[in-house]
């Protein structure tokens, strides 16, 4: 059937504007079920002691119950943490009045990042003195912690000219259990929005158990 030069335009535009409504529809239906489908569970966190900017010792009882959410840098890293730095400061602004939810920044270059000089670094961050913590310590303790209860690659990058540290950009999810819950692209733009429903996921599974009992 040949459709008349006036009557093809609206036709066009009607099967045009049906394809997103499927479109649009299906996305919707898609983000529903990730809603309800509970996080996936990795490594769980084990003991550990480490240093923060504060210069006060930081242990498992310090976060214990709380949701955590963690990034990886160092100090003298250029543009790549730079971004890291500002999304996790974006996390603390979408959490703000969460009491629930701390932030951990460990640095993977505990030879040069002093206390001193990670609390330059939160200063600039303009972080909270209670609510986002910085975290140094021994490169053998450090190290395997990462690596283990993680499961993220960190070490020394020896074939930089000017000396480096192979770290992961992505930011973790950790539950009030100890269990990290999810992995986040810590250079995207979206990812403290993720961050923020995976954290309200989080809280209602809590709430739920809580329900349940």
């Amino acid at each position: 059937m040949k459709l008349h030069p006036n009557k093809a335009v609206p036709a066009l535009l009607f099967f045009v504007l049906a394809g997103a409504t499927l479109l649009v529809a299906g996305m919707w239906i898609k983000a529903e079920r990730q809603q309800r489908e509970p996080l996936p569970k990795f490594a769980r966190l084990g003991e550990f002691q480490f240093v923060e900017r504060s210069e006060r010792p930081v242990t498992q009882a310090d976060i214990v119950g709380k949701i955590l959410v963690v990034d990886f840098f160092f100090a003298s890293c250029s543009a790549e943490c730079q971004v890291l730095g500002r999304r996790m400061r974006e996390v603390q602004e979408l959490t703000s009045g969460m009491d629930d939810v701390m932030l951990l920044s460990f640095t993977v270059d505990p030879r040069s990042d002093s206390p001193q000089v990670l609390a330059r670094r939160a200063n600039e961050l303009s972080a909270s003195t209670n609510r986002w913590l910085f975290l140094t310590g021994e490169k053998t303790n450090l190290y395997p912690f990462i690596q283990q209860h993680f499961l993220l690659a960190v070490g020394e990058d020896d074939t930089s000219v000017f000396g480096g540290f192979i770290h992961s950009s992505r930011i973790a999810l950790v539950d009030r259990h100890g269990i990290v819950r999810g992995y986040y692209d810590g250079l995207a733009a979206l990812a403290p929005h993720w961050i923020l429903c995976d954290i309200q996921k989080l809280r209602r599974e809590d709430l739920s158990a809580q329900e349940g009992r």
